[in-house]
């Protein structure tokens, strides 16, 4: 099930017309107006979208809806279709499914995935999904924020893990807040068309902190049951040196933070871990984690990019 980031786009050029001392004009494209049956005196909205003014039909806001018909018991199959219809901005999703298994996997991709929806029906093998308590779109940079505070609260406890002063059994419920999180700033940008200025690049951007963030949740999983005598904390320093200077980048807009970045992970990945990873012990599996954490978060500094200039 996959998202459509890409909109219809048609180009139109009209003149400006001035009327009176102060005030500019266009006039609407006819057979837009025509689709929509606009006559005189009607209402549009206009919404200023980064540089963009974006003019559309007033109306009553109308839920959009879509249905999944689920087919087997594989979770990670039923969890992307949920997601992925939430992220396309879905306010109604009807789901057929076969048998109670199933029903509880959509209970809980929407308990640990999903902010705001719940199950208003559900009748034989069949159930309604909702937008109830969602949060306003307003919020997008408040929730992308958190994103990172949540990443940097993962890097701390699985330091702090790695060196036996706390076990960190909670890291899953920071993982799934951090994808609560991630899914409805992507749901943000399906709905707003964001994709026509820098909502590509934002995509990116989160695609990349969520592949970081993951390798934290697998190497979490992988000391759930294997006791290791980590040592290599160098490469963690490096992990939240880059991770710090990625936030500080967005946060700030600061072109010199990437740049840094740039030139660490020459040194971490092709020099310091290519000569440790030669030894065969556990130890190297908990560095690959981290050294895969540390390349994913390179990767983001690319878009990262984008979205600077694009401010």
């Amino acid at each position: 099930f996959l998202v459509k980031l890409f909109v219809k786009k048609v180009n139109m050029k009209r003149k400006i017309v001035k009327q009176g001392e102060a005030t500019l004009m266009v006039s609407l494209p006819s057979k837009w107006a025509k689709r929509f049956n606009l006559k005189k005196g009607q209402e549009v909205n206009i919404e200023e979208i980064d540089n963009n003014l974006v003019i559309s039909k007033e109306d009553i806001k109308v839920k959009k809806q879509t249905k999944i018909n689920l087919t087997n018991l594989t979770e990670s199959s039923i969890r992307t279709a949920i997601i992925n219809s939430y992220r396309s901005g879905f306010d109604i999703i009807e789901v057929n499914f076969q048998d109670e298994k199933q029903y509880h996997i959509i209970l809980h991709v929407l308990k640990n995935y999903i902010i705001g929806f719940e199950i208003i029906k559900k009748e034989n093998n069949a159930c309604t999904i909702e937008n109830i308590t969602e949060p306003s779109e307003d919020q997008f940079d408040t929730l992308f924020r958190k994103i990172f505070f949540n990443i940097s609260l993962l890097i701390t406890n699985t330091e702090d893990r790695l060196k036996g002063k706390i076990q960190f059994e909670d890291y899953k419920d920071v993982v799934f807040k951090i994808h609560q999180y991630d899914n409805f700033c992507r749901r943000v940008i399906s709905k707003r068309n964001l994709i026509v200025s820098k909502g590509s690049l934002i995509w990116s951007f989160l695609g990349l902190l969520i592949h970081g963030h993951r390798e934290l949740y697998h190497l979490n999983k992988f000391l759930d049951s294997n006791k290791i005598n980590f040592k290599d904390f160098e490469f963690y320093n490096y992990l939240k040196e880059i991770f710090n200077l990625l936030n500080e980048a967005y946060i700030k807009k600061d072109m010199s933070k990437l740049e840094k970045i740039h030139e660490l992970e020459k040194t971490i990945i092709y020099d310091k871990f290519y000569k440790l990873i030669q030894k065969n012990n556990k130890e190297n599996i908990a560095l690959y984690h981290i050294v895969v954490s540390i390349r994913n978060f390179y990767l983001a500094a690319s878009p990262l990019i984008g979205i600077i200039h694009h401010v």
